[in-house]
């Protein structure tokens, strides 16, 4: 076991579990200051940073391993799966009572089902262009992105919770569908398409850079929740007409 704590890919994980486990205190303990729901959202975000940052140093130092991958799940479980929930919870959902707490339960719950289903590929050594089902890192980071910006506009509660349920119900379902999403191996880009992104993501950064860097986070994050089903919609229409 000294061996596994030793290995450095497992610091980044480490870190990774920290930030959820601090995010989740913040959030579970929070009174409805802004500045605490905005710090356990940087929490969440911090943890995708380590949770990337993992699997690239174990690349590097050559130093996978089978402990590695389900450490990584576990670590996904906390920090995007259990931290959003009761972040999502606390900011919005406690207002549904016991349909709040169901549709915080029912997000952890899709969010394991579906780190099962892709650990399951994981170990076929199956290769993906594109995932089936929303990964749990970008719905969780697309949930905590949420909060900063409400936070960032120096609000504390959601008055109406129907945003906050409808956003974290869609998550899960999306977790556990067939919807195909685009990975890193799958990103092929025309030259128009490239000037576009780079164009988008000035305009982005040029917001960050006056208001606040959630207002940029989201919007990416947001366009890569909705191109699933737009993409798995126009080519179910593409089929059809063949």
């Amino acid at each position: 076991m000294l061996k596994q704590f030793l290995n450095p890919p497992n610091w980044f994980t480490s870190a990774s579990i920290f930030c959820g486990f601090y995010a989740t205190m913040l959030a579970a303990g929070n009174d409805g200051n802004p500045a605490t729901f905005y710090q356990a959202g940087l929490l969440i975000g911090f943890a995708g940073v380590f949770d990337m940052l993992d699997g690239r140093v174990a690349r590097m130092t050559n130093s996978s391993s089978e402990f590695g991958v389900q450490l990584d799940s576990l670590a996904d479980v906390v920090s995007f799966g259990i931290a959003p929930a009761v972040l999502v919870y606390n900011w919005g959902l406690h207002a549904l009572g016991n349909l709040g707490i169901a549709a915080a339960f029912l997000y952890v719950l899709c969010g394991v089902f579906r780190l099962a289903r892709f650990n399951c590929g994981a170990a076929d050594n199956e290769e993906f262009e594109r995932s089936k089902g929303l990964t749990i890192t970008m719905a969780g980071g697309t949930l905590a992105a949420m909060v900063m910006c409400h936070a960032a506009m120096g609000m504390d509660f959601v008055k109406h919770p129907t945003l906050p349920l409808v956003a974290i119900v869609g998550m899960a379902l999306l977790m556990v569908s067939n919807v195909p999403f685009r990975t890193s191996k799958s990103l092929k880009m025309s030259r128009g398409t490239k000037a576009f992104a780079i164009l988008f993501m000035a305009s982005l950064i040029c917001v960050s850079v006056f208001y606040d860097i959630s207002f940029m986070v989201l919007p990416v994050l947001a366009v890569y929740v909705l191109s699933g089903p737009i993409e798995g919609t126009v080519g179910l229409l593409r089929r059809r007409r063949i």
